[in-house]
């Protein structure tokens, strides 16, 4: 009977963790934060990931030290190697209130979802250093045509 009981506890406990690291459930100690697919290589480096919803392309930064960083130009194409158009200019300092590491923001002029799209960040610090960051790409929304149906048979 006690074995039970401490295999259902050890159950109830695991799913808790899972669901609290997912964001589902969290503790009052604990912040739910997005799980990021690239981490940045130091924490001076600035991370872009690239979301496509509905119509509109969301464009997410993160750095373990955004205070760094003074401006950040979101750049896109439709060449992964050129062709690059400043689409977004975000001044940090703009955004650190809300978050020190994290900040998202929208793309309001998007290329056709049809089409693929290449994102690219480039950093300019206090002192006017840059940096241009690689190139993410957004894959287009392939549009599936209705089957037709030959009734002729």
């Amino acid at each position: 009977m006690k074995k039970s009981i401490l295999i259902i506890a050890a159950t109830i406990g695991s799913f808790y963790t899972t669901f609290a690291e997912s964001g589902v459930i969290a503790p009052e100690n604990k912040t739910v934060q997005k799980q990021w697919l690239f981490k940045p290589l130091s924490s001076n480096d600035v991370s872009l990931e690239v979301e496509r919803l509905d119509a509109n392309v969301l464009l997410y930064l993160f750095s373990q030290n955004m205070k760094n960083v003074d401006m950040i130009y979101i750049e896109k194409s439709k060449d992964p190697t050129s062709g690059f158009a400043r689409c977004k200019t975000v001044k940090v300092s703009d955004h650190l209130l809300k978050s020190k590491n994290y900040i998202s923001v929208v793309d309001e002029s998007p290329y056709d979802s049809n089409t693929d799209s290449y994102y690219r960040i480039r950093t300019v610090t206090a002192s006017g250093a840059t940096k241009i960051y690689p190139v993410v790409g957004l894959s287009p929304i392939m549009s599936i045509e209705p089957e037709t149906v030959d009734n002729s048979r």
